[in-house]
């Protein structure tokens, strides 16, 4: 069974100068989808088109050689990685599931391993209000750097690829009470991002 395994950055949530260390799995009427959200850094829309025009000189002038567009509509596209990975994740927790962790794990304030639904999900939205989730590196309420990880399928220890550093995008919580108050929704976007710790290293060591 294919399971979603969230980590947010270990840190201090509660001040008491230990960083907790969280782990939020789902596996539930789970549906997945991979996205690559192309961004290219040029493409002809208007305000990149006089950037295309020096591209297009610039090769000229360096090789000799007419760019062969010939006026359909063509675009000249300059990728260099832009864009962002996005793993879009939908699943549900149930009241009672003691197999999927859910918080710390350790059965206390921010634990909700084999509670009830409702409580699942307003420990997660707490824990994500509270995290400061982003490319930074470590700092002292944050051991390891900002960056969270997912773990899906053969992203994942083990896998084919490793683990995904990522932040969550407007990540949801819901319970229809009406229909099943045992049972909550949990809907978030996981987009890849770099961590800046090899950024901030490398100033230190030459500023060392």
């Amino acid at each position: 069974m294919t399971t979603v395994r969230f980590k947010p950055p270990r840190f201090d949530i509660d001040g008491d100068g230990t960083a907790e260390e969280f782990v939020f799995q789902y596996s539930d009427n789970l549906n997945l989808s991979h996205t690559v959200r192309t961004g290219y850094l040029t493409g002809e829309n208007g305000s990149t088109s006089t950037t295309i025009d020096i591209l297009t000189d610039l090769i000229g002038d360096l090789t000799d050689q007419d760019i062969d567009r010939d006026g359909r509509r063509q675009s000249l596209f300059t990728d260099l990685g832009g864009g962002t990975r996005v793993v879009e994740t939908t699943g549900q927790v149930v009241t009672g599931d003691s197999t999927h962790q859910w918080g710390t794990g350790d059965g206390g304030t921010w634990d909700a391993t084999g509670e009830d639904a409702l409580t699942k999900i307003q420990l997660l939205d707490e824990v994500l209000t509270l995290a400061e989730i982003d490319s930074r590196p470590a700092d002292g309420n944050y051991p390891d750097g900002h960056l969270a990880t997912l773990e899906v399928g053969e992203f994942s220890t083990g896998g084919r690829w490793g683990p995904l550093n990522v932040v969550p995008e407007q990540p949801q919580g819901s319970v229809n009470f009406e229909r099943d108050s045992s049972t909550a929704t949990v809907d978030i976007n996981f987009v890849a991002a770099a961590s800046l710790n090899i950024a901030f290293d490398a100033e230190k060591q030459s500023g060392a």
